[in-house]
């Protein structure tokens, strides 16, 4: 039995489709254009495809963060050198996507709980 359900099923959710919130998805993908997180070419499709592979690496470290009493799934991973958090609702629709300069001072803020790393989250299946 999983330590963590409710996790393990918001992230298969996402990994099965990436759901945003009404009128969001291009607001987020035009931000992480101006920050240059991503290049000024980059489709939503390349965001998406960023997204599941934080999702599909078993080296990333999974968290919960709580944000007035609503717990979220956060996932943090290497994506072509570069720190990407993502973060969802436990519904599976996604909250935010971005670069992280420093994660360990990112994650020890107040509201961010470790899990563990998503092999260990996933092996929860087995």
């Amino acid at each position: 039995m999983s330590k963590y359900p409710q996790i393990l099923e918001a992230i298969e959710t996402v990994r099965t489709q990436v759901r945003w919130k009404p009128n969001s998805a291009v607001r987020h993908l035009r931000k992480r254009k101006l920050r240059g997180h991503l290049p000024p070419t980059a489709t939503l499709e390349d965001y998406e495809r960023v997204i599941l592979t934080v999702l599909q690496d078993k080296t990333a470290q999974v968290y919960r963060y709580w944000y007035n009493r609503v717990p979220y799934v956060t996932v943090v991973a290497t994506v072509h050198t570069q720190q990407w958090l993502v973060m969802f609702a436990y519904d599976g629709v996604l909250e935010s996507a971005f670069v992280v300069k420093h994660p360990e001072r990112y994650l020890s803020k107040p509201g961010f709980e470790w899990i563990g790393l998503l092999s260990e989250v996933d092996n929860e299946l087995l």
